[in-house]
């Protein structure tokens, strides 16, 4: 008999009007991850922004294993004419990074967090229930912070 391991993940865009931390991204991952790191990433020809959530298990060489979420985010976007990655919520706008283009020897674009949105990740024991049974997984949780300054 053939069985599909459960998987789950749970994506939850807050609203921004009543929710200053918004949940970003919530999955399950395997036990051997011990490491998340989060960031803003840009598609400027789309004018769209999102969260990428890299996980890795902390070891070198053959032993490494990593892996890489995306997430949107209801009210995260990138404006292109001010080159910036704008979170408008809570009443008004509040710039969450700066996107600059490096032309040094390649073509780099860096993203620079001004503070105001803060990513934070990090790792959950729970019991699911998946229909059948209740099982005990790893969740990966990622939460967006938005400061106090808000731009009218």
């Amino acid at each position: 008999m053939f069985v599909t391991p459960f998987v789950a993940m749970r994506l939850i865009l807050a609203s921004p009007e009543t929710d200053p931390d918004s949940l970003v991204l919530d999955r399950i991952v395997r036990e051997s991850f011990s490491r998340a790191s989060a960031e803003f990433v840009v598609n400027a020809a789309k004018e769209r922004a999102w969260v990428e959530t890299t996980v890795d298990n902390g070891s070198l060489g053959e032993d490494h294993d990593e892996e890489t979420f995306r997430a949107r985010v209801a009210a995260l976007s990138y404006d292109a004419s001010a080159r910036e990655i704008v979170y408008r919520g809570h009443g008004g706008r509040v710039v969450c990074a700066r996107v600059t283009d490096s032309r040094f020897l390649l073509h780099q674009t860096r993203i620079k967090p001004t503070g105001r949105c803060r990513l934070t990740t990090s790792f959950e024991h729970r019991n699911d229930d998946d229909g059948f049974e209740r099982v005990r997984n790893k969740h990966l949780v990622v939460t967006l912070h938005i400061g106090e300054e808000v731009e009218p």
